[in-house]
């Protein structure tokens, strides 16, 4: 799925994930201590629109220049101020220790990325910073809810938190739930769910 996929499919379908933020980031940042979050695969901007609407200092990324377009146009209409960038999330280089939050909603890699990346993103998490995710598991192959087609971008909960290193994980949750965000994601649905905090080096 390169950049072009997602600017046709974004294109013909416009807040294809809706314009709502997604639940499970919703509820936790509402418990945060706003600072600077990180959103990779951020898509049309409804978790990073939500974050800035309530004081964190947001920072999107997606490979879809029409995903940031479509982002930074609600933005503005909102009046509200965020940092997306359009790149592949391999040329993307945060500096070490500079976000308090990484959230990934429905952020799926292939293998051959997952843990370079995902280990990237732990070291431009400060310490004690938080890591959110929410993505499909393995058996949403056998749910038409939306999610990948390769069974190696789906998440595996043990694969998945051994890919994060010096995170301790706080809540888990591994089966369904049923899904309403936009036409893309909506039905019953095979779901992952992690939040941990990065440990303090001593």
């Amino acid at each position: 799925m390169n950049s072009q996929f997602w600017d046709e499919k974004f294109s013909q379908t416009p807040n294809l994930y809706g314009e709502q933020p997604n639940e499970f980031i919703k509820e936790y940042l509402q418990t945060l201590k706003h600072g600077k979050i990180l959103f990779p695969g951020e898509g049309e901007g409804r978790n990073a629109l939500y974050a800035a609407s309530m004081g964190w200092e947001v920072t999107a990324l997606d490979q879809s220049q029409i995903a940031r377009k479509h982002t930074l146009e609600k933005a503005e209409k909102a009046g509200l101020h965020l940092e997306y960038h359009a790149c592949n999330i391999e040329n993307f280089i945060p500096a070490p220790r500079s976000f308090d939050v990484i959230a990934l909603i429905y952020f799926h890699l292939p293998l051959t990325l997952r843990d370079k990346v995902h280990q990237r993103l732990v070291m431009s998490l400060k310490d004690g910073g938080q890591v959110i995710i929410e993505g499909f598991g393995k058996p949403q192959l056998n749910f038409q809810s939306g999610g990948p087609k390769n069974p190696e971008m789906l998440y595996d909960l043990d694969e998945l938190k051994a890919s994060f290193p010096n995170i301790q994980w706080e809540h888990e949750f591994d089966g369904m739930l049923h899904l309403n965000e936009g036409t893309g994601h909506l039905g019953d649905a095979h779901v992952v769910r992690l939040m941990g905090k990065k440990q303090l080096y001593k």
